[in-house]
């Protein structure tokens, strides 16, 4: 099954805090184990072997699991860290490592960042 859509609006300069319940793509789609489980994210301007790397959530301490029996995943992305991007478009994914090292795709989408005007 291919990744569901979900696109990021960032306000620049706001905290960006999203609380992620992840699916299983069984039947029913009942909400994914992440025990034993790693997620990672990056944004990029583009897909592609030559798009740099704009933002690794991973690294950055921009993906937690708080909630590893039912799905539940924290998105954060500090104010202080959106004000310095002068990108405004990118495009993400979101994926679940399983504790055997196997990836699997879960969320994919657009990046847009509505630019600070009060600073």
């Amino acid at each position: 099954m291919a990744a569901a859509p979900y696109d990021l609006l960032i306000e620049q300069g706001t905290d960006y805090d999203r609380v992620l319940t992840l699916h299983s793509q069984a039947e029913g789609r009942p909400p994914l184990d992440l025990t034993g489980c790693q997620v990672r994210a990056q944004i990029r301007p583009h897909h592609g072997p030559d798009a740099g790397l704009l933002h690794d959530l991973a690294t950055a301490g921009g993906l937690t699991i708080t909630d590893p029996a039912n799905g539940k995943v924290t998105l954060s992305i500090p104010g202080s860290v959106s004000a310095l991007w002068a990108w405004r478009t990118a495009v993400w994914d979101l994926e679940v490592v399983d504790s055997g090292g196997k990836p699997l795709r879960l969320l994919k989408g657009a990046v847009r960042v509505d630019p600070e005007v009060t600073r």
